[in-house]
Formats: C-alpha cells, structure tokens, sequence
C-alpha cells in the first residue's frame, strides 16, 4: 500500500487537488484493494482553504510513515511557508521519501532547498516568476516531470494525467486506462504535451510562416527582443511580413508584436506581483507612459484596469 500526505498550502487550487486525488480513489475502487491511502494536510490549524474558499478539513502533521509527500498551492505559494515547515519538508526528503509538487508547489520545495539540477515543471503562469528567483533551477513547459524520488506538475487536469502515470508505473497500464476511463479522460497525456495553446496555435489558419513569426514573438517578448531580430530569424522580410499580417490576421505584425508584449507585461503584473513600471521595462517598452499608452490604444484601459479585469487579454 502507497500512503501519500497531500500539503495544502492557503489558497491553493482545488482542481489540481482533486485531479490528483481522485484517480487514486478510483484505483482503489476499481482494483478492489486499498492500493492508496492519504492523508491531508495544512501548514497550521485543523483545515485547508483553497482558492475558492472551500475548506477542507486536515488530518493534523504529516506522518512519518507517509511514502510521498505532495505540496499543493495556488496564487500564494509561500504563504504561510514557515521554517518550520520547511524544515519538515528537507527532513522528508533527506529521509529518502518523494516529494512532489502540484501547480505551484515547486516554490515550497525550492525554498526548502531540495532542487538542484532536476528539471521541474509549474504552472505557466508562475514559471517566469520562479525563474526570476531561482535562477539556478531548471523550469521545463512539460505537462509533469518526474525523476527517481522528485516529481512535479503544472497543475489543473495535469495532475490527473501525473497520477495516472505513477499508477501505470506501479499498477500496470490496464489500471491506469481503465482509472482513466472512469474520469471521462480520453488518453492519459503524455509530459510532453503543452499546457496551453500557443498564439501560434491560435493562428492556425493564418498559415505556416505567419505561425513561425509568432512563434519567435512568444520566445523572444521575455528577452525583449526587436521585430527586426525576430523577423531575421524567421528568415522573413519586413515588407512581405506585413502582407502576411495584414491579408491573414487583419493587423501589422508590429501591432500584434505589441499586443504580445503587453500580454506578457500584464502576466507579470498579476502573477509576479511587479510594479507598472518593472512590467512594462521587462516587456520592452521604453517607459511606463509608452506601456500605458499602447494599452490604452489596443485595449481602451490602462494597466492596471486590464490587470485586474476579467476580461483582460491573455495568451491563453
């Protein structure tokens, strides 16, 4: 029997929780033995809270006893991270326990000083924040990543497909399709597969080179490169980007480079917590004024209107 201790960290996300929890039920009920048993935990008190304000009731410290122990988090990764419990989370894993991380979990275990040079994963929304503080740790885009004793993943659905595939690895393959079948999960995914639709992938129809010169623009907006430098790449001139843009998509590859780059600057803005300014310099623009105007001239709002609108554009 498989005893993991889930760590629910204030605020985390509820279906990345579920996701990972009800395929081991699952298990359980369809192999017709108690292949897993949980237990739940917070940081501090008799429940768990998560993002949508549901509680949880927790079953008090994690156990000694427990196989692996699995930190969920949400927006707030670090709230309530204590020494403390920091701590505990080394003492587990220098004891030879796994360790993993949903969502934004991994922040937990970096802070506690057991990643090093295996490739993580988190949600993508976190992972440029993370990068920013650890820049020592490897971050991949995959799905879920998993290594000898240290697994993590990037939270919502691919926590079911992380469960499932460390059910297939220690039940069988049949377990974990027919656990699979029962979630209404057509396939198990495989790590690789992307957490989000690109804007390339969005693009579909506006055909293979207009898709390559997004492309670059969602690789290089972090390292605020140049339109120019992108279309060099690409291997594209400027006048025949703009005939591109203009017949397929409506608009200059300019206007959509700079939409792109205040996706990003709004990404920093509501997931990194970074000021106005800090967010608009990261994306490239020259000045905050620049940045509020452009938002202005492409959404009718400033910043911070459209960073803490529902309705604000997103890359996703």
């Amino acid at each position: 029997m498989q005893r993991p201790a889930f760590l629910l960290m204030p605020g985390f996300s509820a279906i990345a929780f579920f996701a990972a929890l009800e395929p081991l039920r699952i298990a359980n009920r369809l192999s017709g033995k108690e292949l897993y048993r949980w237990t739940i935990h917070a940081p501090r008190g008799d429940h768990a809270e998560a993002s949508n304000a549901m509680q949880l009731r927790t079953d008090g410290p994690v156990p000694d006893s427990s196989d692996a122990l699995i930190v969920c988090a949400g927006f707030e990764p670090l709230a309530n991270a204590s020494k403390a419990l920091l701590g505990q989370v080394r003492r587990l894993w220098r004891a030879g326990h796994q360790v993993g991380a949903v969502d934004t979990g991994a922040f937990v275990l970096a802070e506690a000083g057991i990643l090093g040079s295996e490739t993580i994963t988190l949600h993508w929304e976190a992972a440029d924040q993370f990068r920013r503080r650890y820049p020592r740790i490897p971050v991949s885009g995959e799905l879920y990543e998993r290594h000898a004793r240290l697994f993590t993943c990037a939270g919502g659905t691919a926590a079911m497909d992380m469960m499932l595939d460390g059910i297939a690895l220690s039940h069988g393959m049949a377990l974990a399709t027919a656990v699979s079948d029962q979630l209404i999960h057509d396939r198990i995914r495989p790590p690789g597969a992307p957490q989000r639709v690109t804007l390339a992938e969005q693009a579909g129809s506006a055909g293979p080179v207009v898709q390559r010169v997004i492309a670059a623009m969602e690789r290089s907006v972090a390292l605020q490169g140049t339109l120019e430098a992108i279309l060099a790449e690409v291997g594209i001139s400027r006048r025949q980007a703009e005939r591109l843009f203009t017949a397929r998509l409506g608009t200059t590859p300019g206007r959509y480079f700079r939409e792109v780059r205040i996706r990003h600057a709004l990404e920093l803005m509501r997931n990194a917590r970074m000021p106005v300014h800090e967010a608009a310099l990261a994306a490239g623009f020259s000045s905050q004024p620049v940045f509020s105007r452009a938002c202005r001239q492409s959404f009718g709002k400033s910043p911070r209107e459209l960073a803490g609108s529902a309705d604000a554009p997103s890359s996703c």
